[in-house]
């Protein structure tokens, strides 16, 4: 057949417009983490695929572990910790030897610490992946925690500090969850003296303590193949042996004090927080609350928050909602914005009338729908590389996700009804039980815009509480400036 021939035939078969082109059913099943899962000879549990795209190889050992584990006195001792083992050199090699061998083999090693977990990762190419795995196992099992190198994180970590009351995000932020969390691992902050405490027989306890095998889940993916990269991780890490396995993170009650606080800054605009405690991951009604909050103020410019303070109102460049439900603790529903100091009071009260309107109305059928299909067709994005797949099954295994999650996840959602919506607003959605904080220039908020469509009395009447000003804070010492 000629060439013009079949640019003849596909011309006959095109449509006449793209709006008639027919595109086939996607049909998406989620993947199943037992496909991946291999454990090791010492019982670490290892999920590994091959993905031999790229010429690289990438391994992410997470351990449970976080800033949980830190005393009120030595708030910042894990994260210090887990930057340290990357950047503190190894018992075999010093820190700027470690630096410049990971550059010459153009490999990445990292090391972050959380709230609950540490993660180390090596990123590199597939052809030095034996030498590059020698330097990853050092900085995990034999960190030196160099001195110089200590005493400039710790340098870091003061001057860091000091800049904490320069942004009014940042202190929108410290206060928000030191009201929401108190003085819990979720609420805290550091403090000069209690960094400057921290020293070398602290760093290696707390090593200890987490980075061991029974702490650890490890997720492999790259250029390699199954068998021979499972006997380089027994040989490199089924052989390590360790004590017993860390407590899980507490469960953070809910003793906050709901009404409204604010820190005065003589700035242009205000930052304003509205938040109250939900539920756990497992409460049967996270998926409504889900599709909820999708409507509400997560579902951007198609949701009722953007649309009211954003677009139709003009008073804040971006506002929505958050929803979270937390594996060990009650999670959070919080909505945000940033407004001119003279319309804060005016923006909020758009939120608590578009809070009430979906505790007393029905959604509507099309609001319903384009809500549950956005999420429903978000899904497959959760999945959407082999790394993010494995970091997906990390994650459910240290936070015991329950077994076939995601499996229904989009069934659950497709049943989410608008009585549905209606009733979780109604259970979660309280403004009496809401805290409300703000950082802006209060003489101007509290009297709100020129047009008198609300003042921050109007707020106060819908949330209920005291008006109480949070005073500046030492950056240093969180203590309260004279």
């Amino acid at each position: 057949m000629s060439l013009s021939t079949i640019l003849l035939s596909i011309c006959l078969l095109a449509p006449e417009h793209p709006k008639d082109i027919v595109f086939p059913e996607y049909v998406f099943t989620p993947p199943s983490s037992e496909a991946y899962f291999e454990v090791l000879d010492n019982g670490i549990p290892v999920y590994i695929a091959e993905d031999r795209e790229l010429p690289l190889v990438q391994i992410v050992a997470t351990f449970r572990g976080g800033d949980y584990v830190d005393s009120s006195e030595q708030v910042g001792l894990t994260g210090l910790m887990a930057t340290l083992m990357r950047s503190g050199g190894t018992e075999l090699i010093t820190a700027k030897e470690l630096d410049e061998e990971l550059a010459f083999l153009a490999t990445s090693v990292g090391v972050r610490g959380g709230r609950t977990t540490i993660t180390a990762g090596l990123d590199c190419l597939s052809y030095n992946f034996d030498r590059s795995l020698e330097l990853f196992l050092d900085v995990i099992q034999r960190p030196r925690f160099q001195e110089s190198r200590f005493k400039l994180e710790i340098d870091d970590m003061v001057e860091g500090m000091k800049q904490r009351n320069d942004h009014p995000s940042t202190l929108l932020r410290r206060e928000y969850s030191s009201k929401m969390f108190g003085d819990s691992y979720l609420g805290r902050n550091m403090v000069e003296a209690g960094v400057l405490s921290i020293t070398a027989d602290d760093l290696l306890e707390r090593y200890v303590e987490i980075v061991q095998p029974s702490n650890l889940i490890l997720s492999v993916t790259g250029d390699f193949v199954k068998s021979e990269m499972l006997a380089a991780l027994n040989e490199s890490f089924g052989s390590w042996v360790g004590d017993s396995a860390i407590p899980i993170p507490p469960d953070v009650q809910s003793t906050y004090t709901p009404g409204i606080y604010y820190v005065q800054q003589d700035v242009p605009q205000g930052g304003v927080r509205i938040g109250t405690r939900t539920v756990k991951r497992d409460d049967p009604d996270v998926h409504a609350m889900t599709v909820m909050n999708q409507i509400l103020g997560g579902g951007g410019f198609s949701s009722r928050i953007t649309q009211r303070v954003r677009s139709d109102e003009g008073l804040a460049y971006s506002a929505g909602s958050r929803f979270s439900a937390g594996p060990w603790s009650e999670g959070t529903w919080a909505a945000g914005y940033e407004s001119k100091n003279s319309t804060v009071a005016l923006a909020a009260m758009l939120i608590f009338e578009e809070i009430e309107r979906i505790k007393t109305e029905l959604v509507s059928e099309e609001e319903l729908n384009l809500a549950k299909n956005a999420l429903i067709e978000q899904f497959p994005t959760v999945f959407q590389s082999t790394a993010s797949t494995l970091g997906v099954f990390v994650n459910d295994r240290i936070t015991n996700q329950e077994e076939g999650y995601w499996d229904t996840y989009r069934d659950k959602v497709s049943a989410v009804t608008a009585e549905d919506i209606r009733r979780v607003a109604n259970r979660i959605l309280l403004p009496e039980e809401m805290v409300v904080v703000i950082v802006g220039n209060w003489e101007e908020i509290q009297s709100g815009d020129i047009d008198g469509r609300a003042t921050m009395e109007d707020v106060q009447s819908v949330v209920g509480g005291e008006i109480v000003e949070l005073p500046l804070r030492d950056p240093l010492t969180l203590e309260v400036l004279e």
